[in-house]
Parts: C-alpha cells; sequence; structure tokens
C-alpha cells in the first residue's frame, strides 16, 4: 500500500519518535510534576482591615518531584498584584512566576487565583499556565498556607507586612 519508500520513512519517523522520548527528563515522561516547600510572601503596602492595591512578592524554595524517588531542589520568584488585598482576603490576585530548577530547567508561570483568610492564615489557590520555558503551555496550580510573619493586631494598626507558610505546585503536561 505504502510502497518501499513509504515503509523506509514510516519506519525512520517511528524511529526518530521514540529516540526523542528516550531523552527526555524522567520528570518530564511522567506528565506531572509535583513541587512543595516554603515560602515566604511580603506585602506593599502592609496588610490591614482596609482593602486596598497591595504588590505581593514571593520567593519559595522547592523540592519537585515527577516519578516516586526522583526529585529535584528548584526555587520560585514571585511578583504579583490584589486590586483590593487586606488582613482578611486577597481579592482577585493575579502573579507571575520564575522556577528555577537545580538541573538548569526554567519555567515562567501565569497565574489568577484567589486567597482568603481560615483559621489565622491566607489560604491561596492559584491556577494558571507555564507561559515561557519548561512544559510551555502546561496547566498549573499552585496552594499556599501562609501565616503572617507579625502579630494579628498589627491589621488593625501598622499593617501586616509579611507572611510564611507552606506551598505546593503541580504542572501538568
Amino acid at each position: 500500500m505504502f510502497g518501499g519508500r513509504g515503509v523506509v520513512v514510516a519506519v525512520c519517523s517511528a524511529a526518530l519518535a521514540a529516540s526523542s522520548f528516550a531523552g527526555a527528563p524522567a520528570t518530564r515522561a511522567a506528565g506531572l510534576i509535583v513541587c512543595a516547600g516554603r515560602e515566604s510572601t511580603t506585602y506593599d503596602p502592609g496588610l490591614t482591615l482596609v482593602p486596598r492595591p497591595t504588590v505581593l512578592h514571593a520567593t519559595s524554595a522547592y523540592t519537585c518531584s515527577g516519578r516516586p524517588g526522583e526529585s529535584v531542589a528548584a526555587a520560585g520568584r514571585t511578583e504579583g498584584v490584589s486590586p483590593e488585598a487586606s488582613c482578611l482576603a486577597v481579592d482577585s490576585p493575579r502573579a507571575r512566576e520564575r522556577v528555577r530548577f537545580a538541573d538548569g530547567r526554567e519555567s515562567v508561570i501565569s497565574y489568577e487565583g484567589s486567597a482568603l483568610r481560615a483559621g489565622g492564615a491566607h489560604e491561596v489557590h492559584l491556577t494558571g499556565h507555564v507561559v515561557e520555558g519548561f512544559a510551555e503551555g502546561a496547566e498549573v496550580t499552585r496552594d499556599v498556607s501562609l501565616l503572617p510573619a507579625s502579630l494579628p493586631t498589627d491589621c488593625a494598626t501598622v499593617g501586616v507586612p509579611a507572611a510564611t507558610g507552606q506551598g505546593q505546585l503541580r504542572i501538568a503536561f
């Protein structure tokens, strides 16, 4: 049906496709990378009881895995804004995170999300996509639980300038 030339093209194409998977990192073959670690976030201006536009800066230290028993360290730097952030909620945060993996890969992720205060912590849920670099186009979710780095009473006085906590990042491709 294909003739001699068609069979050769088909066999070479199959061999090329198989060899491209053999050289891929182990985490990429799994289709899901899960990263977890510590996060530090600052707010400018500090969070008070009155909602106001706020710039968010965060740094994350992740340990990432795509397959059981395999892990790689990664560092994330996030810049974002909220049109109305307060000690009670961070309304409609939009952010961009640059994740640098210890093995040399890098991803830039664009997020939108929500954050509510629950039990004294800000519970942040972000969704987005990798817009540049490793796993470009992949869907991403990020969940972070942050505790204020100062007294809760600072919400009513000087404002809360920072928070720390734990986060999880999931890149599905």
